[in-house]
């Protein structure tokens, strides 16, 4: 008999303080090269969705995007040090008064549960799966009726 359980059902913030939690240590950890500048490319892979789903300020999305597409070539300590710490800023926002280290452990468990290829790839992947289910499945008093629900209203 195989065990049942639970899948974890995770919001749109849970996958980005995650996946913001994990590029700020990617930024921290990376010791050479290679790793500073895949920690960078992750970060602006990760900003640009951020940006696209509209869970960061147009400020910071920008000072993030211009930063991490560097490679990182004329970026200072101080730079860098504001890039990780911007990071984990919002990801304290997303979290709204709720503990960091556990989400990211909850995001964790669902990517074991059910994600393929890379811990960033699937966050990143997730990011966007969950914009495009917000935008199919929005209230119409927000103004906002995706196509299968605006097509599923006309047959009516």
């Amino acid at each position: 008999m195989t065990p049942t359980f639970i899948p974890i059902r995770l919001t749109l913030a849970e996958i980005c303080v995650a996946a913001l939690t994990e590029a700020a240590d990617a930024i921290d950890a990376a010791h050479d090269m290679a790793a500073f500048v895949t920690a960078l490319d992750s970060n602006h892979r990760l900003w640009l969705a951020l940006r696209e789903v509209g869970m960061a300020a147009d400020r910071d999305s920008e000072f993030a995007i211009l930063r991490s597409s560097s490679h990182g070539h004329g970026l200072s300590d101080a730079t860098v040090s504001a890039l990780a710490g911007l990071n984990r800023r919002l990801a304290a926002e997303l979290a709204a008064n709720g503990d960091v280290a556990r989400i990211c452990t909850r995001v964790r468990l669902a990517y074991r549960e059910r994600g393929h290829g890379g811990f960033v790839a699937w966050l990143l992947n997730e990011i966007h799966s969950k914009d495009r289910l917000g935008a199919v499945f929005a209230p119409a008093a927000a103004g906002r009726v995706g196509a299968p629900l605006r097509a599923a209203t006309a047959s009516v």
